[in-house]
């Protein structure tokens, strides 16, 4: 699971790139309604799309996630899912099964266009008990 703490890793330095260039932008100009419940933030539906494909993080995401195998990509998918809270811990196993039937451009597309990347896999990391903190 060291790679998956890498590609976190990685995913945080790319939101904070994202998040200074749009962080200064005012809610008002982003049009979203507040909601009454749940996480809020007005730039999550922009994703990484504010920085170009070769904003020097979002490159390094996108690399790390292409040079997994398989396997471990299929893993990290599924930590994401299970994060995400699409996925329970319980099922991780039938989630990692279900992301090897994906194609592998899909895959990483989902993983890198997730903003919340890091903490997401972070969580899935600690709901499966794949590492203790």
């Amino acid at each position: 699971m060291g790679q998956a703490r890498l590609v976190a890793l990685t995913a945080k330095a790319a939101r904070a790139q994202r998040d200074a260039l749009v962080g200064n932008v005012s809610e008002e100009k982003l049009g979203e309604p507040r909601p009454a419940r749940g996480e809020y933030d007005p730039a999550e539906m922009l994703g990484f799309e504010p920085l170009s494909p070769e904003a020097s993080e979002v490159l390094a995401l996108h690399e790390a996630v292409e040079q997994l195998s398989d396997a471990a990509r299929a893993e990290l998918y599924a930590l994401m899912r299970t994060g995400q809270g699409h996925l329970a811990a319980r099922k991780w196993y039938s989630g990692v099964a279900e992301a090897k039937s994906l194609d592998k451009d899909t895959i990483t597309i989902e993983i890198v266009g997730n903003v919340d990347l890091h903490d997401h896999v972070m969580k899935g990391l600690y709901e499966t008990r794949l590492v203790s903190s």
